[in-house]
């Protein structure tokens, strides 16, 4: 999930093991393995946070980087049109109490900044209360200036204010650097006129230029210190520029200065879950939703959190109450689409990535995503459909080479498999997944030394990944390297005692090297772990049993290997079994 909402599942989440054939005698003395509990996943866990919650669907940046493919995305800051036109002031209006959230049009993505719109408290006049005038005003009328200073005061102030709507007007049609004159002619005639700073600021970041724009928020809170829309603003802007916690401080500014401030706490919930805390974005998204019923974008974003806590299916009454809402609301029919796969709720999962397709045709995500959805349905044709239009319509995904990379390595096409890796390699030379799956696929073409060769290249990109050090122990004992391959499994399992793909394969090692004991209490740590272990475990933890010596034991657990081959339709690890029982 990433900043905004918009969640792509890991490529990991659907793609089967790669199987490798039998090159040594390390394997062809032993039945082929067929459980995933016994061999290796072909494909580490990656998170490709990629969500949106743009209205109409518009690509945003995303900060986070994949850490596993070193992914480096757009930090460009798009803008927000306009909601309608912001109302020019006028000196002589009254000024009334306003509110935050009146003071904002509706916040659809995070990752533009928002459009600032005026309320009749966002411009100073002869009428605005004591409290709301800037320092200088104050000054000016406590001091009660002669007529002659008045006057010039009055002229310099309605000038400022003829400035400003000037400005507001270029802004309004779209010419931001004739819009910056003016409010530059406006803070001439008042410097301490705290709108025309928000508003240049506006200007600038059209403009494209976030480093001005943030020294004009940061002046309009200093002349203000109670301009909520100010903060809001300058907090915007500080969550495009990753610095999160400046971001949420100024949201939380901004809602104490208006506890109904819907939009603030939309954003602090975004930005929370930007850094991972999704339980503490769930109150504030929630709080926006006391205030409106109605806000869609709050409850497709609790849909959202709820999804990244593996709630998947309380996860589901947000986001179908946002398409409740918005029919035409991409980001949540995609969510739900995810939240359905994740429950196993293919057909559903496919319908809802079908739906956002359709609204938007070009929803790089939701192609992405159907992919797995595709995958998962048997229909691996159609899953390298969705990924190929991915790749059309962005050339340079690291992410789709990674994905279709895997889609063929999983169907055996280890060549066009390769292709696609080096490609990401080519695109991002520390995509250190890259390498640990060539290197799958090259030990699967019987092309060890080079699959070796990549194993190196992964463990010096990312030296903590177990399943790495687990998959060059595969390759070294396919290449009958007994004690290097026991050497890495160890070290996998150093990384995580919990791993029994390498307490599996390490007992392996140790059963074709002879030390039966070590076999045993490496299949042994296995069943504790899952008693429900595969048919495989069983029977290599029987014949370790008969090197043992302990013929009962050996056929309690062949029995056990027996049964469930049978059960799960496997003639020819029944029979190997039965062969072996009858030699006991």
């Amino acid at each position: 999930m990433n900043r905004s909402g918009r969640t792509v599942l890991s490529f990991t989440t659907l793609l089967s093991s790669l199987l490798m054939g039998p090159s040594t005698s390390l394997w062809s003395s032993l039945p082929a393995l067929a459980n995933e509990e016994f061999l290796e996943t072909a494909f580490e866990p990656i998170d490709v946070p990629v969500f949106n919650i743009d209205a109409d669907g518009t690509s945003t940046l995303s900060r986070a980087d994949d850490a596993a493919l070193q992914m480096h995305r757009q930090r460009a800051l798009p803008v927000l049109e306009p909601n309608g036109a912001i109302p020019e002031m006028d000196a002589t209006e009254t000024s009334t109490e306003g509110g935050g959230a009146q003071a904002l049009p509706e916040v659809f993505l995070p990752e533009a900044m928002p459009e600032p719109r005026l309320t009749d408290t966002d411009t100073p006049d002869s009428q605005t209360p004591d409290s709301q005038m800037p320092e200088s005003v104050m000054e000016s009328a406590e001091t009660e200036p002669e007529p002659a200073e008045a006057a010039d005061y009055m002229t310099a102030k309605t000038s400022a204010i003829e400035h400003y709507n000037q400005g507001i007007q270029a802004y309004n049609r779209g010419d931001s650097a004739a819009a910056v004159a003016s409010f530059n002619a406006a803070i001439t005639a008042n410097s301490d006129y705290a709108e025309a700073y928000l508003f240049r600021a506006a200007a600038k970041l059209k403009l494209g230029d976030p480093a001005a724009a943030m020294a004009d928020y940061s002046t309009a809170v200093y002349i203000r210190p109670d301009y909520g829309l100010a903060y809001f603003s300058r907090g915007a802007l500080f969550y495009e520029m990753g610095e999160l916690a400046a971001a949420m401080g100024d949201f939380e500014e901004a809602i104490a200065l208006n506890p109904t401030h819907i939009e603030a706490y939309a954003y602090l919930g975004v930005t929370k879950a930007a850094i991972g805390a999704h339980a503490e974005a769930l109150v504030d998204f929630e709080s926006a939703i006391n205030i409106d019923p109605e806000y869609a974008i709050a409850y497709m974003h609790r849909g959202a959190s709820l999804i990244e806590l593996g709630d998947y299916e309380n996860a589901l009454l947000p986001l179908t109450t946002a398409i409740d809402l918005r029919s035409d609301y991409v980001e949540a029919f995609l969510n739900r689409g995810v939240a359905y796969y994740h429950l196993a709720a293919f057909p559903s999962a496919l319908e809802n990535l079908n739906q956002a397709i359709k609204l938007d045709p070009d929803n790089t995500e939701a192609y992405y995503n159907r992919s797995y959805v595709y995958s998962s349905l048997g229909r691996p044709g159609d899953a390298l459909a969705d990924i190929n239009e991915v790749l059309a319509l962005q050339p340079d995904s690291v992410q789709a080479y990674m994905a279709r990379g895997s889609l063929y390595s999983a169907q055996g096409d280890t060549a066009a498999a390769i292709a696609d890796f080096n490609r990401v390699i080519e695109l991002d030379a520390y995509a250190g997944e890259a390498y640990h799956q060539r290197a799958r696929a090259r030990v699967a073409s019987n092309n060890l030394p080079d699959a070796l060769s990549d194993y190196e290249s992964a463990i010096r990109l990312n030296p903590v990944d177990g399943g790495v050090y687990k998959g060059r122990a595969d390759a070294y004992a396919i290449y009958g390297d007994l004690p290097a391959a026991i050497q890495d499994y160890s070290y996998a399992i150093q990384l995580d005692d919990s791993y029994s793909a390498a307490y599996a394969s390490r007992g392996r090692a140790y059963y074709e090297s002879g030390d039966a004991q070590s076999a045993y209490q490496d299949f042994t740590q296995v069943i504790r772990h899952d008693p429900n272990a595969s048919a495989d475990i069983y029977y290599y933890r029987g014949i370790t049993l008969v090197a043992l010596g302990d013929n009962f034991g050996a056929h309690s657990d062949l029995q056990i290997a027996a049964d469930r081959y049978l059960a799960n339709g496997e003639p020819e690890g029944y029979r190997a079994v039965i062969e072996r029982m009858s030699r006991l």
